[in-house]
């Protein structure tokens, strides 16, 4: 289990597909100049996940900071919500 959690889900709805690999990324995303590369790569990540929450900790090899400060981002821009996991 990671010594970090911060699980985030994305908001509103979102197509799913049977192919993780078949998610698209909203393009307004991923040209929003607010928002930094990292941001980017883990809405990303999160929307693969088809609508479940994800830990962004779990096997990162980026800093915690780096990821915190990401999460704070996604979140101010609305993009994902903190949730609870048991």
């Amino acid at each position: 289990m990671p010594t970090n959690e911060d699980w985030i889900a994305a908001t509103g709805p979102r197509a799913v597909s049977e192919k993780a690999e078949d998610t698209a990324i909203p393009y307004a995303v991923l040209d929003d100049p607010h928002l930094s590369l990292i941001a980017k790569g883990l809405y990303a990540l999160l929307l693969t996940g088809q609508g479940q929450p994800i830990n962004p900790y779990e096997d990162a090899v980026e800093d915690v900071e780096d990821i915190r400060l990401a999460i704070d981002e996604l979140v101010e821009a609305g993009l994902v919500i903190r949730v609870t996991m048991s």
